[in-house]
């Protein structure tokens, strides 16, 4: 009887060993589904957090800048707002292209931005829309175009250089 009345409590407290079991691998489970909405934060864009934000944390974010960072950032949120859907698109495509980039290239795309925005005025119009046509073509016709004489007679070494990069760097639509 005795031996019986064991057998019947360790048959009754089974079940309840393997859901205490099974509590360490939930929490694991837990964790990582913790760790992947984390690191799905993580990948989205600096416009995306804003857009995501309440009105009140935006106002607390613009806050704690400093009064010229705050302004300018307000004035380019206002440019993004009037800008067609289009051209919003594009530019977060781009940014999300810039975004999967690795560390150093995302440093080096910064350098060519530097560059490019450091050419005078009437050259670049002239050296974004190359950029464009590159863009839209494989890179066997990148290649192509970047090696005729009109090409290197058209810019400076530095334009080449810099155009070669942008192309290398983010070479066709994504």
């Amino acid at each position: 009887m005795r031996r019986s009345l064991h057998i019947a409590c360790v048959l009754t407290l089974l079940p309840v060993a393997c859901i205490f079991a099974q509590r360490p691998d939930r929490a694991a489970e837990r964790a990582a589904a913790r760790a992947a909405r984390r690191a799905s934060k993580g990948n989205e864009t600096a416009l995306e957090k804003w857009n995501r934000m309440s009105p009140a944390e935006r106002q607390r974010a613009l806050a704690k800048m400093p009064p010229e960072r705050r302004r300018q950032l307000q004035q380019k949120l206002q440019q993004y707002r009037n800008l067609p859907a289009q051209e919003k698109q594009q530019l977060q495509d781009r940014y999300q292209a810039f975004s999967q980039l690795p560390p150093d290239q995302q440093n080096h795309a910064r350098a060519v931005f530097r560059q490019f925005n450091s050419l005078p005025e009437d050259r670049r119009p002239m050296v974004r829309k190359e950029f464009e046509e590159l863009r839209s073509m494989p890179p066997a016709d990148q290649a192509a175009r970047m090696n005729t004489e009109a090409f290197r007679s058209r810019y400076s070494p530095a334009e080449q250089q810099m155009l070669q990069d942008l192309a290398r760097l983010f070479g066709s639509p994504r």
